[in-house]
């Protein structure tokens, strides 16, 4: 198992173990994770499915859990966000055991490094390949974007004023501490080269 890390700086007690190195059965292809994160509207979906175009990769976005749990509970809450999460590591964990090469698409901030090292263990364990990305856009192209109409689509937040208190609340723009990131800035790079920058990554090796 390879695992490459995309940030730099010291890394915290939940992502200390990264780098460890786990054997895994002989001829059994290991799954792939690409962790994609970045502020909301920044075009973590776009990238992603730019990637899962040209590779079998399945995606899971903020809005597979959220949506489903919405339906039950109410946004926001504590036991609302104790359900996603455990939904999202839930599934991320059967991908892995299912061999299932996977995209996993974040909004990071600090505080959420158990989150990210929770996440990443399962493929760790089947003996995968992590790849960190973090997409980033200054945050008035962040708050022009935020309009698009395609955002409707999953009920994603769509006017700027929401938008600013997230940007005001959270730091979003704070790379996950681990060496040899790859980051990439969307307001100076299509999606699709964003694209095609990671795909070169994660089949260099």
């Amino acid at each position: 198992m390879t695992t490459i890390l995309l940030c730099s700086g010291d890394i915290p007690e939940p992502l200390a173990y990264l780098g460890a190195v786990t054997p895994h059965t002989s001829g059994v292809a290991a799954p792939r994770l690409v962790f994609l994160y970045g502020p909301p509207a920044v075009g973590k979906l776009t990238v992603a499915r730019a990637i899962a175009d040209r590779l079998p990769f399945k995606i899971l976005h903020n809005h597979v859990t959220i949506d489903a749990v919405t339906e039950v509970l109410p946004f926001g809450s504590d036991t609302f966000w104790r359900v996603v999460g455990r939904f999202r590591r839930d599934l991320v964990a059967a991908a892995a055991d299912e061999n299932i090469d996977l995209i996993y698409t974040y909004v990071f901030a600090p505080g959420d490094e158990q989150h990210v090292a929770d996440i990443v263990l399962p493929y760790e364990h089947a003996g995968g390949t992590v790849w960190f990305v973090q997409l980033f856009a200054p945050r008035e192209v962040l708050l022009q974007r935020v309009l698009a109409e395609s955002r409707r689509e999953h009920g994603k937040p769509t006017d700027a004023a929401t938008l600013e208190h997230m940007l005001d609340e959270y730091d979003n723009f704070t790379a996950i501490a681990a060496p040899d990131s790859l980051t990439i800035d969307l307001a100076a790079t299509s999606a699709r080269d964003a694209a095609d920058r990671i795909i070169d990554h994660i089949t260099s090796g």
